[in-house]
């Protein structure tokens, strides 16, 4: 690295700190507020104090002139940024929620560490880019989601010829059964199964079923 690039990278480092607390607010904040909209347990006061302290952390590593040990900070900011990042994420039965919000403290606090270093066109970068994932690539999962559902059904039949007629209808509607159980009960099946396919589809599955008096009950 040539002595002009290394005053340049010097500059962008030292002076300007209140230009880069002032901007950690704002990226913060900016990030914050989609998950504020979608009423997330770290919402927009949360990230822009986690940009806002990952900046000031930053600003101390250098400003306390350890010139050999700046990385410390930086690797503990990462850690206490773990530990906040695991409170929001939360275990339900089989599904977990939270992820997504945890992954957001995260890139919020790696943004106020750009900014503290004076990256302020990496910092810029970083953060469109979360805001392109959070709020563009939701559509994309969205439709994945409505696309590829999958379903795990119980119904209960009166009799092997109903049942015949639920396997036929799950194939006149495209979908797909994996993992079929059958069980007798006195006077009753029951068919387990995961069906799985396009949402309007298992829609019109289900109103079939609904349709059908030889299926005293189902749900998924």
């Amino acid at each position: 690295m040539s002595a002009h690039s290394i005053l340049s990278h010097s500059s962008d480092i030292y002076g300007n700190e209140i230009l880069k607390i002032a901007l950690s607010v704002a990226c913060g904040c900016i990030l914050g507020l989609e998950r504020e909209i979608r009423g997330k347990s770290a919402g927009f006061r949360t990230l822009a104090l986690i940009c806002f302290g990952s900046t000031i952390f930053t600003l101390c590593s250098y400003l306390l002139g350890v010139e050999d040990n700046r990385d410390r900070i930086a690797a503990n900011v990462i850690t206490g940024v773990g530990f906040l990042g695991a409170g929001v994420i939360f275990r339900n039965n089989i599904s977990v929620s939270g992820i997504t919000t945890a992954a957001s403290i995260w890139i919020a606090a790696a943004i106020g560490m750009f900014i503290g270093i004076g990256e302020y066109t990496l910092s810029a970068i970083s953060l469109v880019l979360a805001l392109f994932i959070l709020y563009a690539l939701d559509f994309i999962q969205f439709w994945l989601d409505f696309h590829f559902q999958h379903r795990d059904y119980r119904i209960v039949l009166q009799d092997r010829m109903i049942m015949t007629q639920v396997q036929m209808e799950i194939g006149i509607q495209k979908l797909k059964a994996i993992n079929v159980k059958l069980q007798r009960s006195e006077e009753q099946i029951i068919m387990e199964a995961q069906v799985s396919g396009n949402g309007d589809q298992l829609t019109e599955f289900n109103n079939w079923l609904l349709d059908q008096p030889g299926v005293r009950s189902f749900n998924w």
